[in-house]
């Protein structure tokens, strides 16, 4: 056993798998256990050893995959700070989003709103739906969800430097909005990074063709997600294939006005296909100043135009994503989270479907 001061890598021995796997998950609740009382933050970490526990045992699974796949990152848990903790996601339980064996990885792309940047968008506006999500994880409160299910939560900084950490998608005028620009300055650069991540491209001979979509959910913000809706409505294959992503959450959207034929031919588009839908989530704040209700809802309504799957959350707040400080804020931030286990629901139907 070789260790450093954050996490144990553990040799494997040669003993079945499932014996392994259950010793391994004994020793990391004992361990959680031990640790807990001195530390209340390690309760969650212990929560999750018993939710391994159970999978371990579980007879639907007639063999336990390696625990080498989950255990680094769960002895990690128990060896890091509280603040690089409280950061971590879910049960994770696969090494890499490459891995063969995610299917019920849930990932999400982030994007930021303007003057915003990944990092910040991810770890500190995003912080109070995590962290209800990973608590509704936790609890395996849900009914359908396979106890291996993980959120991976990822994001893009967009390519325009505002200075400071700051960050935009494109560039406008002085005084000119998005919902009413004639054009977005350098959309196409930031077109090709976003598709670029969603969309893995493969050689196939002389040509190079696009795999599924890396991610199952499209969360977008503010600037993020007018470009969400902009991009939406000029590559169909976001939308119109098996490969596209399952969901897309636009977080205070306005009208992308340069792109508005396009959202509008979404209905005559979307009556020429038989493909399978993905759901949209439209989070509005009755209080918001910077993109007012009514851009959002002009967007909802040509995607309701075309049949989509379309939600709204409203909440009492203003433009950013519910922070949960108040009743009806974690109202909001549990519906979102709803629909974020529908998805997964929804992944978990399908994959079981193709076996």
């Amino acid at each position: 056993t070789s260790h450093n001061s954050e996490e144990y890598t553990m040799a494997a021995p040669v003993v079945p798998h499932k014996i392994y796997c259950i010793f391994i998950v004994v020793a990391a609740i004992r361990g959680a256990s031990a640790f807990s009382s001195a530390c209340p933050h390690l309760m969650r970490a212990n929560q999750r050893a018993r939710v391994l526990w159970r999978y371990a045992l579980s007879s639907s699974h007639s063999r336990c995959k390696p625990p080498t796949k989950f255990m680094s990152h769960q002895v990690k848990l128990l060896h890091q700070s509280t603040g690089k903790m409280a950061i971590s996601t879910s049960l994770n339980l696969h090494q890499s989003p490459s891995s063969d064996d995610d299917d019920f990885c849930i990932r999400i792309l982030c994007l930021h709103g303007k003057g915003g940047n990944g990092e910040q968008f991810v770890n500190s506006s995003l912080m109070p739906l995590r962290s209800l999500v990973e608590k509704r994880l936790a609890d395996q409160t849900d009914e359908g969800i396979e106890n291996n299910l993980s959120i991976q939560w990822e994001s893009l900084t967009a390519p325009y430097d505002m200075g400071g950490e700051g960050y935009s998608w494109w560039t406008m005028p002085p005084g000119v909005r998005s919902y009413n620009a004639k054009e977005y300055g350098g959309f196409e650069k930031s077109e090709t990074m976003v598709m670029d991540k969603i969309f893995s491209t493969k050689n196939n001979g002389p040509n190079k063709i696009d795999t599924a979509s890396n991610f199952d959910i499209i969360l977008g913000h503010s600037q993020g997600a007018i470009l969400t809706a902009a991009l939406f409505s000029i590559h169909d294959k976001l939308w119109n294939s098996s490969d596209s992503p399952l969901g897309y959450i636009l977080n205070g959207a306005a009208w992308p006005n340069p792109y508005q034929n396009s959202l509008k031919s979404l209905a005559p588009k979307r009556l020429e296909t038989i493909s399978s839908l993905p759901r949209m989530l439209f989070i509005m704040g009755n209080e918001d100043t910077i993109n007012p209700i009514e851009s959002a809802m002009q967007v909802h309504d040509e995607c309701e135009a075309a049949q989509f799957d379309v939600s709204i959350v409203n909440h009492d707040g203003g433009h950013s994503v519910p922070i949960g400080r108040d009743d009806d804020s974690v109202r909001a931030l549990e519906e979102v989270v709803d629909w974020i286990m529908g998805i997964a629901k929804e992944k978990a139907l399908k994959l079981e479907n193709d076996i």
